[in-house]
């Protein structure tokens, strides 16, 4: 395998959905939650940006898909929430973990942010996930208050990047 994952912007639908789908697996995983064997049982909440992911993630955001030795690998998607662009759903598939992939990612994705004029890339991520939250840290988001009014009582730590214009 290559240590340096070529990026793309993803148009292959096919692509986005496969990755959406094994990172709703992972997180009822980690939750503790039954996973499903199929997109189709997918509930409600997951289906805005798994049927459609090209209209939720529509430009100026996007959803960035790493390929190694033209295999996916991992995903990103962005999109504008009022001034600020916020990072959904990263995932990286287990057999590419460690080949820097989601910080590949997250590059890209702060150059097309700040090159929409976003103020910021925002997030939510579960705490049990340290490593991304590690991630997240060594890139230089700082910890901030719940930034949507969904997120009252759920627990997930928010970061917040502020992109220099």
């Amino acid at each position: 395998m290559t240590t340096s994952p070529v990026l793309t912007i993803s148009d292959d639908t096919a692509a986005a959905r496969q990755l959406l789908f094994a990172y709703y697996n992972a997180t009822a995983a980690e939750q503790g939650q039954p996973t499903w064997d199929s997109p189709d049982d997918l509930p409600d909440y997951f289906r805005a940006d798994y049927d459609d992911p090209a209209a939720y993630y529509a430009a100026p955001g996007g959803y960035l898909v790493a390929r190694l030795d033209g295999r996916v690998a991992g995903g990103v998607g962005f999109h504008f929430l009022g001034p600020d662009i916020e990072v959904k759903r990263l995932y990286v598939v287990p057999e590419a973990r460690g080949a820097r992939v989601a910080r590949s990612l997250m590059r890209v994705l702060h150059q097309r942010a700040h090159a929409a004029g976003a103020a910021r890339c925002i997030l939510d991520v579960l705490p049990q996930r340290t490593a991304a939250i590690a991630l997240y840290e060594k890139l230089g988001y700082r910890r901030i208050p719940p930034y949507h009014p969904a997120y009252e009582g759920v627990e997930l730590d928010c970061f917040a990047l502020d992109l220099a214009l």
